[in-house]
């Protein structure tokens, strides 16, 4: 089922961001990794589940559905990343917004390596209205390399807490 791909999707964001992240041995690594798994947590998991409401349980307006994608978009994770740094405390805002953007960041990279048919990301939304991607991957090769990478992303982060 297409439910299975989301979850590998946002498995393999989270494992690229640990590795990144072990790579640079910068601070807030969990930070970071929630940047990367923000813009679907927010965008696309509200989406399918008012689309399964509408689909099986009641109509809803489109907007309802839709309304959650300008969150997947750059506008709308530099707004999640600002209003998420304002939960810590003022003196780690800053070092988190960052955090969260960098992750952020990654996430539309590897996104943007998929093939997503033509459809594309909408990157200068609501500025520009183009799309675009690298279209290296099927979308669908997140399922294939999510288990390899969650391995990998694993063993890197034990051996570095390990280290210390």
């Amino acid at each position: 089922p297409r439910e299975w791909w989301y979850v590998a999707d946002l498995l393999t964001h989270g494992a690229v961001a640990v590795l990144v992240k072990a790579g640079s041995r910068g601070a807030m690594p969990a930070v970071f990794v929630l940047g990367t798994v923000m813009p679907d947590a927010c965008a696309r998991v509200p989406s399918i589940v008012l689309g399964y409401v509408h689909v099986h349980l009641a109509e809803l307006p489109a907007w309802m559905t839709y309304g959650w994608q300008p969150l997947h978009q750059p506008v709308g994770m530099v707004l999640m990343a600002y209003l998420t740094s304002l939960v810590f405390v003022v003196a780690q805002r800053r070092a988190v917004f960052w955090n969260l953007v960098g992750g952020m960041a990654l996430h539309l990279f590897v996104d943007s390596l998929q093939d997503h048919h033509g459809a594309g990301y909408l990157l200068g939304f609501p500025f520009w209205e183009g799309a675009f991607e690298f279209a290296i991957m099927g979308s669908e090769a997140t399922v294939r390399w999510a288990i390899p990478l969650a391995l990998l992303a694993w063993g890197i982060a034990r051996y570095r807490y390990r280290s210390r």
